[in-house]
């Protein structure tokens, strides 16, 4: 499933969260060491056990719920303003193991008490598995959903699973209980969570229920290990509406949408191999010609002896969103020295790309690969991938995905074919 979401795995804080669905589960088809490594058990204060433990009871107690919520992420790099993105969602739950959460036009997870699905609307393309008789561990759920419901509806996860507070734990360092934080002017009592990656959670709780109202996840210090420009990397969960015991029977059954794709025949069938992009190094670049944001005809075969760069992106991929300003700022900075750059948009609508554009203050040119042809051709089923083209027209360097140092690795490619 991984080629189906093409951003890898920083897409957490940056496309509301959802596309971690289509994630590859490398660590599944490793074998498991004969001896676990141990772990130390997270430090809880007394006050913050008592609140967990109520917690738990809240939802161990549930038959139903109801929920209505919206997702909000707030990102920011050094030199651009603060990006916020949200969407809304619904779930419901009827106990034991009946459950579904929907975004609006993008993902959808659920059981109907047989079967666990998903479904991502962009992709038309579907999941289906034997669905756990009871409540469950979320470790004993396909990793895909478990981390899709703990990072976008953390609620909910807490309703289908046999240990709340053991969820609420997991891979957490210390608790504490910290003072009571205003949600839309109640006073929720709050549990502080540090998390081994140094995320830091805030768990607000409904005063007289004890189920969640808002959990608030700062990202910032755990992904500036790997962008050391990010500022501020925030995911808001909050719930709307929270109905205990209020959920209808009926609206659990589900079938894959008449066209809709297995996404597991699918991988079966074109798995993702990052080798096919990075294997081009040294080669012949794949001659295209492409339509520009503006309708004007682009071929490679216009570059007429110039260092050349691709990169390959969409307007939902987060990884993509964050690479771009730097892109944009190397093409400002070289263009005056001959260095040509496109950004290859991947089968998106043209007039959603000219409004991320104009909103985004873009000046590198854009390029329309509508039919996703040419990035076939450069092996880009993971994106972003930046791609490095010298005067010679052979490929000098490809780069997939975001990490530290990238940028400086890119600089320093441009610069070796600029001289070549």
């Amino acid at each position: 499933m991984k080629y189906l979401l093409a951003c890898g795995t920083l897409i957490l804080g940056l496309v509301l969260v959802a596309r971690v669905l289509w994630a590859a589960d490398d660590d599944e088809a490793a074998p498991a060491p004969t001896t676990a490594p141990a772990t130390q058990p997270a430090k809880v204060s007394d006050d913050a056990r008592q609140l967990l433990d109520q917690i738990s009871a809240a939802y161990g107690k549930l038959h139903a719920l109801d929920l209505t919520g919206t997702i909000t992420v707030q990102l920011q790099v050094e030199g651009s303003e603060l990006e916020t993105h949200s969407a809304s969602f619904t779930s419901a739950f009827v106990a034991p193991n009946r459950f579904r959460h929907e975004v609006k036009d993008d993902v959808l997870i659920g059981s109907t008490g047989r079967m666990l699905y998903t479904f991502q609307s962009e992709a038309n393309a579907y999941t289906q598995a034997e669905a756990p008789k009871d409540k469950v561990a979320s470790k004993e759920l396909p990793k895909a959903i478990a981390s899709l419901l703990g990072m976008q509806d953390p609620s909910l996860m807490l309703a289908i699973s046999k240990n709340p507070a053991d969820e609420l734990l997991s891979d957490v360092t210390d608790a504490t209980r910290t003072d009571d934080t205003k949600v839309d002017g109640v006073s929720c009592p709050t549990l502080k969570l540090v998390q081994k990656d140094k995320t830091i959670v805030l768990v607000m709780a409904d005063p007289q229920t004890r189920l969640l109202r808002e959990l608030r996840a700062d990202l910032t210090a755990g992904f500036r290990q790997r962008r050391d420009d990010l500022t501020q990397s925030v995911v808001t969960i909050a719930y709307t509406k929270t109905s205990p015991d209020a959920a209808e029977n009926d609206q659990f059954a589900w079938s894959p949408p008449p066209g809709a794709r297995d996404a597991d025949a699918m991988a079966t069938a074109r798995p993702l191999d990052e080798t096919k992009a990075s294997s081009l190094e040294g080669k012949a670049a794949p001659q295209f010609k492409l339509m520009s944001l503006e309708g004007k005809p682009v071929s490679l075969a216009d570059a007429n002896g110039k260092v050349v760069v691709l990169d390959f992106w969409a307007t939902w991929c987060g990884p993509c969103r964050m690479a771009l300003p730097h892109i944009n700022q190397l093409y400002n900075d070289m263009k005056d020295k001959g260095l040509l750059v496109y950004a290859v948009n991947q089968q998106e609508d043209k007039q959603d790309v000219q409004d991320f554009v104009t909103e985004t203050k873009l000046a590198l040119p854009v390029l329309l690969d509508s039919d996703n042809k040419v990035s076939d051709q450069y092996g880009a089923d993971s994106i972003p991938e930046t791609v490095v083209i010298g005067k010679d027209g052979i490929v000098k360097k490809v780069i997939i995905g975001v990490g530290p140092g990238d940028t400086e690795v890119l600089k320093q490619a441009i610069d070796a074919a600029m001289k070549g």
